[in-house]
């Protein structure tokens, strides 16, 4: 009976030693997985910030893109490099706009009012960017004019976009940029300097990214 005994002690040790070896390594195995898991949400999430980023900074880009179109289309049509850029001259003018496109035309145009109604700051709501969501626009992203501050067939994003021109001006030896919101005045103005910034908002903070290009009259 003592040999029957010290059998089944034995097994029975030999069985809870077996269930605390496996809760062992069952919280080995927690404690190995928790960080991975927390690596995972934590480069998903960093994955999504770039995808972000990289939007906007394709956004920053098209803006300075549509301005050196600009000019150089106003060169093809023998005017003014900065025809259209912009509206009024010294203290009235505005060089803050937004970028609306027309489908029906696929033309670009600066929406921008010395008066009021166009963006002049980019939390403005027509600095505001929707997306085409049918159609053969469907993917494009473009900002709405002081008449139609949603173009149709759109729906918002989280994006806004506000392009600045600060004039370059030439007095006969020296170039210099003028004073945001100004002409040259009795200099020449030979060229425009180009910011265009897009905000948007993620982690519960906004973001900004630029994009600058000094763009002159070669003619």
């Amino acid at each position: 009976m003592s040999g029957r005994a010290t059998r089944h002690t034995k097994l029975k040790t030999r069985r809870a030693l077996g269930l605390i070896e496996t809760l062992a390594a069952m919280g080995i195995l927690v404690m190995a997985v928790t960080p991975l898991m927390g690596m995972v949400i934590s480069a998903g999430a960093s994955r999504t910030s770039n995808e972000y980023m990289t939007v906007a900074a394709n956004l920053a880009r098209e803006g300075i893109e549509v301005v050196v179109a600009k000019r150089n289309n106003n060169w093809i049509n023998d005017a003014a490099f900065d025809a259209g850029m912009y509206i009024g001259s010294g203290a009235t003018s505005d060089y803050t706009f937004g970028l609306a496109f027309d489908p029906s035309t696929s033309l670009w145009s600066f929406v921008n009012n010395p008066l009021g109604g166009a963006p002049s700051a980019i939390t403005d709501a027509l600095a505001k960017v929707y997306v085409y969501t049918s159609g053969a626009n469907a993917g494009l992203m473009a900002q709405g004019t002081v008449a139609v501050p949603q173009p149709a067939g759109t729906s918002v994003t989280k994006y806004s976009r506000l392009v600045t021109l600060d004039a370059i001006c030439w007095d006969g030896s020296v170039e210099s940029i003028a004073q945001s919101g100004f002409d040259c005045g009795a200099n020449t103005k030979i060229g425009v300097r180009v910011t265009s910034t897009v905000q948007w908002p993620d982690k519960g903070q906004n973001h900004n990214i630029s994009a600058v290009e000094t763009i002159y009259d070669w003619r």
